[in-house]
């Protein structure tokens, strides 16, 4: 045989058959499908004008998978109280007609990741009985030693508190805890509840501005009022909340400035009785105060103010929930005022004070919060 026929019938083997090319054939097509189901978003540069010249890599460009989005809750939820259970974090709001017929008392909100709510019911299955208002503020508390939730709340200038083996409730009412006349005020309002160390303590506003005392909680009795009553703010402060960084280290937020220009402010102290001095070292009895939250007047959201929370996250790192004004909806269908829920996070400096001022504003947030890693 010649070395051509020789060449031809090895060459005639080696030539794939009609099913291995079928099967080849396929194989590139479903390849190039995956390449361009996981295609990469990228950006075209057209260095001449006359064509894409290169191929950019921009990360991926979904906003949810590395922000969130303010606000985290809307329609409203004012004056509002959120603090962490087992697995989730419960927020609780005023009384509230969120439309015609439609009345909460306390509704409840649920979420597993701050960033995302739904709304759980209420608190209370029946209102509180022993004063004929509507609530007005809430303040949640868990009690670990205990394994009891409390909830301290407002009716017609008077405070009450209630209590849960369940955070979402429905918590069964206590009654009157505080009776404005009982401590020479005119008023007692907007309650804030915090466990320090072994000790509880109820945070109140008055005409006077932010007072607390102690509070004797035990086991399956009736929390009281225990040891003197003490000033921590001035007048110009409003809608208290208490950090505790550590048995040495305590933050006060609170609401401060006029319709139209509210913001939040901050003071810390060594004890939680006080004095809350600002970075300037101003007691804030006198007013003062550092700002943390502003906002932009020309911009829809405003008057950042009632801190509901903060939270740690896997970092270390803090993140604040409070309540604002939306400009383009400031009020419900019925007429009361609306308050959507924000969350930001906290950066502070080596001494303990925030790095910048916070602008609250709505749309996508970055980072995200992480529970853990």
């Amino acid at each position: 045989m010649s070395f051509e026929k020789k060449l031809s019938k090895k060459y005639t083997a080696m030539r794939p058959t009609y099913k291995q090319t079928k099967n080849f054939l396929l194989f590139l097509s479903g390849t190039f499908l995956l390449f361009v189901i996981t295609l990469p978003q990228m950006s075209c540069t057209d260095i001449e004008g006359d064509g894409a010249d290169s191929l950019l890599w921009l990360g991926a460009t979904l906003p949810e998978e590395s922000s969130y989005r303010n606000p985290i809750w809307e329609p409203d939820l004012s004056n509002p109280s959120v603090f962490r259970g087992a697995t989730q974090f419960f927020a609780f709001g005023d009384e509230k007609e969120w439309s015609e017929g439609l009345n909460y008392v306390v509704p409840v909100l649920r979420s597993g990741n701050l960033m995302t709510w739904s709304l759980s019911g209420e608190a209370f299955a029946t209102r509180p009985s022993w004063a004929e208002g509507k609530i007005s503020s809430v303040s949640g508390l868990f009690a670990k030693t205990l394994s009891t939730y409390y909830l301290a709340y407002t009716i017609d200038d008077e405070i009450g508190i209630a209590y849960s083996k369940a955070p979402q409730g429905p918590y069964i009412d206590y009654g009157q805890l505080v009776a404005p006349g009982d401590l020479d005020f005119d008023f007692c309002k907007a309650p804030y509840l915090i466990q320090a160390g072994l000790k509880f303590y109820l945070f109140f506003e008055t005409e006077d501005g932010v007072s607390g005392t102690e509070l004797n909680i035990t086991r399956n009795a009736i929390p009281s009022l225990k040891g003197e009553v003490f000033k921590i703010a001035g007048s110009g402060f409003t809608g208290a909340h208490i950090l505790r960084k550590s048995a040495s280290s305590y933050y006060f937020f609170g609401t401060s400035g006029e319709e139209g220009n509210i913001n939040i402010k901050i003071a810390r102290s060594t004890n939680i009785d006080g004095p809350y001095l600002d970075k300037n070292g101003n007691d804030i009895l006198s007013g003062n105060g550092t700002e943390l939250i502003s906002s932009d007047p020309a911009k829809n959201i405003n008057s950042p103010s009632q801190v509901g929370g903060i939270f740690t996250d896997f970092e270390e790192k803090d993140w604040i929930i409070y309540q604002v004004t939306d400009n383009d909806k400031p009020n419900l269908s019925t007429g009361t005022p609306r308050r959507p829920l924000m969350l930001n996070r906290i950066e502070w400096d080596e001494e303990g004070w925030p790095v910048t001022i916070i602008e609250a504003a709505e749309g996508w947030q970055k980072p995200k919060f992480v529970l853990s890693n």
